[in-house]
């Protein structure tokens, strides 16, 4: 990265960085793996597509697991962010995926990174909080994201969902990655819109493990994340 500022610097004057406006998961797991349908872990998930991003406009989705750039394979997702953002705005680049099992490949033209882009990591009247109900998925307990939710978790109007708030430290959801504060957004590609739901989809989820997607922030910044979370009885 170092190198490629520089050389920027000396041939443009400035330093312009590739944007495809992609959120990609943190971090993989055969689990993970293994829930979408993927021969190993070698690239990068999509969890979030920015709208009218070059990513968009492609026709990426969530969900997505990107395995080459430009004829170049992707390692994982800090990998797939260098090589975008080394490769200059304007650029026509063709990106090879799985989605649902299956290969596809995608024209995208890359557009800027700008600034305040450059920190994220890859973004009413107060009302009383019902009470939380406990969810099937074990030590794990749910809130109605209201008025006051929002604000007291930080939480944007666009996201919805049901709000985590008790995550025991024992328990299947918390060896997963799952924490108090985080917005379950779905489980097993099924929309979560209250704790309610959250409830009932995971109580009716089959299999050895349950999916999720959920929103976390992260010091005013925030972005989406699959867990993978066992589904079997904790001994």
């Amino acid at each position: 990265m170092a190198r490629y500022a520089m050389e920027r610097l000396i041939g443009d004057g400035k330093v312009t960085r590739g944007y495809l406006g992609l959120w990609l998961q943190p971090e993989m797991t055969p689990e993970l793996a293994k829930q979408f349908n993927l021969p190993n872990m070698n690239g990068a998930l999509v969890t979030t597509v920015d709208p009218d991003s070059p990513g968009a406009k492609a026709g990426f989705k969530e969900g997505d697991f990107v395995t080459e750039f430009n004829g170049q394979k992707v390692r994982d997702m800090r990998h797939l962010r260098l090589i975008v953002s080394q490769t200059a705005p304007g650029t026509k680049v063709t990106l090879r995926l799985l989605r649902d099992g299956k290969e596809k490949t995608l024209t995208a033209t890359l557009g800027e990174l700008l600034k305040e882009g450059l920190a994220r990591n890859g973004e009413e009247q107060p009302g009383e909080r019902g009470p939380s109900k406990s969810d099937a998925l074990d030590g794990v307990e749910v809130a109605d994201l209201d008025a006051q939710a929002r604000r007291e978790s930080n939480v944007p109007d666009n996201v919805r969902g049901a709000l985590v708030t008790k995550v025991e430290q024992d328990s299947n959801a918390a060896e997963a990655g799952l924490h108090e504060g985080d917005v379950i957004i779905s489980i097993d590609r099924r929309t979560v819109r209250s704790a309610d739901d959250a409830v009932a989809l995971s109580e009716k989820a089959k299999g050895d493990h349950i999916l999720l997607r959920v929103w976390r922030g992260d010091e005013g910044r925030g972005g989406m994340l699959f867990l993978s979370v066992d589904n079997t009885k904790r001994k």
